[in-house]
């Protein structure tokens, strides 16, 4: 190495070590010039970007360290790292997966994996990489969080709450831990000792978009919290990336909500569906063609050439609708039974039904169905092994209805209703993943849900007869006694009482209806637009005259 550039890289290394990242750029970068073809200086560039949260600088040195040395298990380690903090979800799992392959003693490059599977809804490749994480050098206080993180993504609360508190006990300033726990208790349904643990968390890092949102629905805001509100506003001035600026704005909306602010909490829902616009593009044109080829395509001649290709079994119970609709609801109605279980919301009918159109084909084909139903039950099955009926209440299975229906003839499906303006507000104020691509709000929103009104009003006309049972959230929550009975005989079980107490079901609940669906049933949120009624802007389009 000549010597200008042996000594601009002593000195940043120096400068380094000494806490002076900022100081060290210049002389760093002034190494790297004078070396184009070394590729480890480049890699401590790019380190040092991402350490001075300059995510962007780093990706150019990064790439140039992979471009030289392929074989460089931390070049693609770094380059995952920079191209997660740009919000490149796909660019970043591709080189974490490319540094793990050639290092699989990266630890933190198998965690932040973990990480970027959960982002994306892939929450069994989330938790074997925690595994591996764990497997792979983590130690004490990070073992225990992978380990708990694993256990959370397959639904196992109760046995990731005991790491938690283990891993605090030994680093009480975790806020990792901290808030990890405060989502477990959450699930469970102890909200008390959840908000407990958000707040703690928040001391320790008031920048933790995630424990806002969650704090604020773990109880009400009052006016005594104004020092939240101010934390809220304070991080809102900082250089967040859409997804955690509209998840910030969703918790600020619902604290000036439960403040009767409702001017104010429209505003910054409003503002929150225009942050996820950016993150999920959305073409409703795109949409609406798309819902068009699935009506042609299931008609009822196709429904009537496939009927009877598929299974008998009767074990799933697959619960549709648009989101807020009181699909959680209906799950712990269901599950409160002592012959049911719940799976949560699965992708299998989304991927199965890309699947089904990869070929061409005019229809399915009873082969495929066939493969189908066997794979689906597998499924069902590895969460309950014994259970007469196991609900799947992924709400966008609205979608792919004739599909199940051809796949499970005899199978429950149960459509979810509710007032649309409701929906519409409940969609407007919540948090949704960004592998959703849906809108939240504005006039995409209410031509999504006019698209949602076609495609059931289809499978309403082609199905036979009683083949879905179609349950108003409104006749619901106004009576239950009346209601849940239909439930239960529609899905083919016997009677049991504890159906009636839905509030009692101590199952994990991971939904945005948490909170909710551990109260008793209520018309608490039956016309809950009408708050917001001054400030709809193009959601008035939704309201029932």
């Amino acid at each position: 190495m000549p010597p200008p550039a042996n000594r601009s890289l002593a000195l940043a290394r120096q400068l380094i070590a000494g806490g002076r990242l900022a100081e060290a750029v210049p002389s760093l970068r002034q190494a790297a010039a004078s070396q184009p073809d070394h590729a480890q200086i480049h890699v401590e560039l790019g380190q040092l970007y991402l350490q001075v949260g300059q995510s962007g600088l780093a990706v150019p040195p990064l790439r140039r360290a992979v471009a030289l040395d392929p074989r460089m298990a931390t070049a693609h380690w770094r380059l995952g790292e920079a191209l997660a903090g740009l919000g490149d979800p796909a660019g970043a799992v591709e080189a974490l997966e490319a540094a793990v392959r050639l290092q699989p003693g990266l630890a933190l490059a198998h965690y932040r994996l973990g990480l970027l599977y959960y982002e994306q809804g892939q929450s069994q490749a989330a938790a074997d990489a925690f595994r591996r994480a764990g497997r792979s050098g983590l130690a004490g206080v990070g073992k225990f969080v992978a380990e708990a993180r694993a256990l959370i993504l397959e639904g196992r609360e109760a046995d990731a709450e005991p790491l938690l508190r283990r891993a605090i006990k030994r680093d009480p300033g975790n806020g990792e831990a901290v808030g990890l726990l405060g989502g477990a208790l959450a699930a469970l349904g102890d909200f008390a000792e959840a908000a407990k643990c958000y707040e703690a968390a928040l001391k320790l890092s008031p920048r933790l978009v995630s424990a806002y949102y969650d704090l604020t629905r773990c109880r009400r805001i009052t006016p005594e919290d104004q020092a939240l509100l101010d934390g809220m506003g304070a991080a809102l001035e900082t250089g967040l990336d859409d997804a955690r600026r509209a998840k910030l704005l969703l918790a600020q909306g619902k604290a000036f909500e439960d403040l009767g602010r409702h001017d104010k909490a429209m505003e910054a829902f409003d503002a929150a569906a225009v942050a996820r616009a950016r993150l999920v593009p959305f073409s409703l044109a795109g949409f609406s063609a798309w819902a068009e080829g699935v009506i042609a395509r299931y008609d009822a001649e196709m429904l009537a050439r496939l009927a009877g290709a598929g299974s008998e079994d009767r074990t799933p119970v697959v619960i549709v609708g648009m989101p807020r609709s009181g699909t959680t609801l209906v799950e712990q109605i269901l599950t409160s039974h002592p012959a049911a279980a719940g799976a949560g919301e699965l992708a299998f009918w989304s991927l199965r039904s890309r699947m089904a159109g990869q070929d061409g084909a005019a229809d399915p084909g009873a082969p495929f169905l066939q493969q189908a139903a066997v794979d689906y039950l597998a499924l069902l099955r590895s969460f309950s092994p014994t259970a007469a009926r196991i609900a799947d209440k992924d709400p966008w299975n609205f979608f792919f209805v004739g599909l199940i229906h051809l796949a499970f003839p005899r199978a429950a499906i149960i459509h979810c209703r509710r007032s649309p303006i409701d929906t519409a507000v409940s969609i407007h104020q919540t948090h949704f993943p960004s592998t959703r691509a849906f809108p939240t709000g504005g006039e995409d929103l209410v031509g999504y849900y006019r698209i949602y009104e076609r495609l059931m009003a289809h499978w309403r006309a082609v199905l036979p007869p009683g083949r879905m049972l179609e349950l108003d959230y409104e006749a619901l929550a106004g009576d239950p006694e009346g209601e849940i009975p239909r439930i239960i005989d529609h899905v083919g079980l016997g009677w049991d009482e504890a159906c009636l107490r839905p509030q009692d079901n101590d199952r994990p609940v991971r939904t945005a209806s948490v909170w909710q669906v551990r109260q008793p049933i209520s018309r608490a949120s039956v016309g809950r637009w009408r708050r917001y009624e001054p400030y709809l802007g193009p959601l008035a389009a939704l309201v029932e005259r």
